[in-house]
């Protein structure tokens, strides 16, 4: 349920996007940029600009009386900003505008509240009780692998989770014989919390300790015993697993963050987000 609440979220605000609403997703400006890339690069830019909708603008989330058409309706809304947005991008060769900080507030304002609806309605319909958050974040280390016997140097990939299965930055170390070793970053994008420890090659005379930690976290130990074998793949060595009752945090995480969001300033409410 903690996955479909995530795919939930992307799509529903996926639909807020004008560019995701055409078949002419991303048309090229004068000097041959992808516009709908830079729409999106230059809105994350601009984000402080952005004003959130207020608790005066939004009141009590309602349920949707049939989601198929709410969605439809807010693509249909995000479809009538792209002769805008084009125009500026496009006909003006300009990156911002006055106008794109509106549209952009708007969507963005939009997807905040679709979101939260069809996850309010979801468990309404679905007879659930909100979940507890877990009170303690547990960090978790999966060793995908390791290989020792090289010539010089061997190499240890291995990934970091938080108590929500979801891969994590954190400090990740090695240490063995004495020596400690320090996780790398193995990717510089998303998905995050993926790590490489290079170590001398050879025989180990004792266990292979790692460690990840992370403020506000519970740390994660792992140790590989003397005589595993030194080369291998998908190792999937973890810490205790945490329980499975926080499959629906993230959907609390997310309404927090929306709560939050509606005591800021107002400005442009969507008005088909208001409907029934």
């Amino acid at each position: 349920m903690f996955i479909d609440a995530g795919r939930l979220c992307h799509y529903v605000a996926d639909v807020t996007q004008p560019y995701h609403t055409t078949v002419n997703y991303n048309p090229q400006t004068r000097n041959g940029v992808g516009v709908h890339q830079l729409f999106e690069s230059t809105s994350l830019a601009h984000l402080s600009e952005i004003r959130m909708v207020g608790s005066a603008d939004v009141g009590p989330i309602t349920q949707i009386s049939n989601v198929t058409t709410f969605v439809i309706e807010t693509a249909v809304q995000s479809h009538s900003f792209l002769s805008s947005i084009n125009q500026t991008l496009i006909e003006e060769g300009l990156q911002w505008s006055p106008e794109l900080t509106h549209i952009v507030e708007n969507r963005t304002n939009a997807a905040i509240i679709a979101t939260a609806r069809v996850w309010y309605t979801a468990m309404v319909r679905s007879n659930s009780l909100p979940p507890e958050l877990p009170k303690t974040d547990e960090l978790s280390i999966v060793i995908e692998s390791i290989d020792v016997n090289s010539t010089d140097y061997g190499v240890i990939t291995l990934h970091v989770t938080d108590a929500l299965g979801v891969k994590t930055r954190a400090d990740v170390s090695l240490s063995v014989d004495g020596s400690t070793f320090r996780g790398q970053v193995a990717n510089v994008v998303p998905p995050v919390g993926e790590y490489v420890i290079a170590v001398p090659s050879g025989t180990y005379n004792a266990n292979f300790v790692f460690t990840a930690q992370k403020e506000g976290h519970r740390p994660a130990v792992v140790t590989l015993p003397i005589g595993t074998p030194t080369t291998s793949t998908t190792m999937a060595m973890v810490n205790v697993p945490f329980p499975t009752v926080v499959a629906l945090a993230v959907m609390v995480a997310a309404l927090v963050a929306f709560i939050w969001y509606r005591r800021r300033p107002s400005h442009s409410l969507p008005d088909a987000l208001t409907d029934s």
